[in-house]
């Protein structure tokens, strides 16, 4: 039983690890924000069935899979290239469509986990979900300044969905910080 679980959290891991090995290509970038997109609509699967009846064995999950999410990020973000030109206008407006697909499934993720506080509060969670909580947006962070660098055309939509996503984190960070 510990290898399935082992394995579902190491999975999602490799898969977007692999995404980065051509982090310069717009393709690769479109497709690892894809990656993530599906890894936190995944977990939000998961937070959203969380229940007293089940908090204690699956609980875990959270602080887990937004681990298992930096630890892609933190991968695919040591792939960009200062030396990587600025894409064309209409690869820039396909990386903000999906990077806005990215936020709203995000902040989906990030209100769940928020609906969860007290569950977490009650089975001494919510530590651990803030720390997990933090090192994500600093990498998220990271990797939304990269990315911008790569679609000047389109700073100013893409700085408006990093803001918003920024608005939940710290809607959340805080509220497991209380």
């Amino acid at each position: 039983m510990k290898f399935f679980r082992n394995l579902v959290n190491l999975v999602p891991v490799a898969l977007l690890g692999a995404a980065g090995a051509m982090a310069q290509s717009s393709d690769a970038v479109i497709s690892a924000i894809q990656s993530f997109t599906s890894v936190s609509s995944n977990l939000a699967d998961t937070v959203n069935d969380l229940s007293i009846v089940n908090f204690a064995t699956d609980g875990p999950k959270i602080p887990a899979g937004l681990e298992n999410i930096t630890t892609a990020v933190t991968s695919f973000n040591a792939e960009f290239s200062p030396s990587t030109p600025p894409y064309p206008d209409d690869v820039a407006i396909e990386v903000v469509d999906v990077l806005t697909t990215f936020v709203e499934v995000h902040q989906q993720l990030l209100e769940l986990i928020i609906g969860k506080h007290s569950l977490a509060a009650q089975f001494a969670l919510t530590a651990p979900i803030a720390e997990a909580l933090r090192d994500l947006e600093a990498v998220v962070d990271t990797f939304a300044f990269d990315l911008i660098a790569l679609i000047p055309t389109e700073q100013g939509p893409a700085l408006a969905q990093v803001n918003a996503l920024n608005v939940t984190f710290t809607q959340t960070v805080t509220t497991y910080d209380s």
